[in-house]
């Protein structure tokens, strides 16, 4: 038992002694990056402040200038997902506002793999896009994925680069609507009771039956956000008025079927790229540098990020909110 108890100790020492030796090398690289953007230590450990890190990717390692590559993975939301601390949306504007800044940043790359998401937080990103390359060529990649909001996204960019087998397309809204009435009165004997100000006020509500007015109702919000969309893609890519209804109806498409239509520039891969944005610039000599967000020590364990890490995702709720998302599972 005696000895159960001092293995225990020992194990809590050794833990701490790991916990202390981090916060020492993180407050330690802090004062580093304080000194050279000079900015107060406080501020760049601050949880208000998003610190983006580079990594060498590939190209001239000891080229002067570079290309920024930052990517948008996952669904879009206003909600912390994974190891984040802010929304996708808000890491990802961020992280081109610093590679506007960055007077050694040539060109941007935006490596897109998402299925999309919500459109306010799309949207976001979309308007950052137009304004950031005003200054600097952007170029998107898309990878795996880059439907609906994803395609969205890249249509704000110069020019857009797809491996032949990307996904994409998906083009146009989508509202989700559950409902579970009958298996609430049927299956479970509950009945929901509603008292509301005006006709519409639940509209949407999984516990009864929705009726052909509000049906219609729901449908013209999302016609309105799926035009906004076309329109979009209409006004960058110049798309034939042929081919505007074979791409307006929610289908997806390979690379290869994208080109063909108009929706993408070129076909490749990361090379291709950066081939373009060096061809943009006129720069033969340019390396390529991820621009990542990865919270801090200070950030997980500070009281205002416990608080973002979990209690928030006890309150959030799956709100029926309009959407650039392909959403085939369900």
């Amino acid at each position: 038992m005696e000895k159960t108890k001092k293995r225990i100790f020992a194990t809590f020492i050794f833990i701490g002694l790991i916990f202390i030796t981090l916060v020492l090398n993180q407050f330690s690289y802090n004062r580093r990056i304080s000194k050279v953007t000079k900015k107060s230590i406080y501020k760049i450990i601050s949880s208000e402040e998003i610190r983006f890190r580079q990594k060498f990717i590939t190209g001239d390692k000891d080229a002067e200038y570079k290309i920024g590559l930052i990517k948008i993975e996952g669904e879009i939301t206003p909600y912390y997902e994974g190891y984040r601390t802010r929304s996708l949306s808000e890491i990802v504007k961020i992280g081109l506002e610093n590679l506007k800044e960055d007077e050694k940043v040539k060109g941007i790359i935006i490596e897109i793999n998402t299925p999309g998401g919500e459109i306010i937080e799309v949207e976001k990103i979309y308007e950052k896009i137009k304004e950031v390359k005003k200054s600097k060529p952007v170029v998107a990649l898309l990878e795996n994925i880059a439907t609906s909001g994803g395609y969205y996204c890249a249509v704000a960019t110069d020019k857009i680069i797809s491996h032949p087998l990307t996904i994409t397309g998906n083009i146009g809204a989508v509202v989700i609507l559950y409902n579970v009435k009958e298996l609430f009165e049927k299956k479970l004997g509950i009945n929901m009771i509603v008292m509301k100000s005006g006709k519409h006020k639940d509209i949407g509500s999984p516990f009864r039956k929705m009726d052909i007015e509000e049906k219609n109702i729901l449908q013209n919000l999302v016609d309105e956000a799926a035009k906004r969309f076309l329109d979009a893609i209409i006004k960058n890519r110049k798309i034939s008025d042929d081919k505007i209804k074979l791409i307006s109806d929610g289908r997806i498409f390979t690379g290869n079927q994208a080109k063909e239509l108009g929706l993408v520039d070129e076909l490749g891969g990361l090379q291709k790229a950066i081939d373009i944005i060096k061809e943009i610039t006129k720069e033969r000599k340019l390396k390529v540098v991820e621009y990542y967000y990865k919270p801090s020590i200070f950030e997980f364990f500070s009281l205002y990020q416990s608080e973002k890490l979990i209690f928030s995702k006890i309150s959030k709720i799956n709100t029926p909110v309009l959407k650039y998302l392909w959403i085939p599972e369900i």
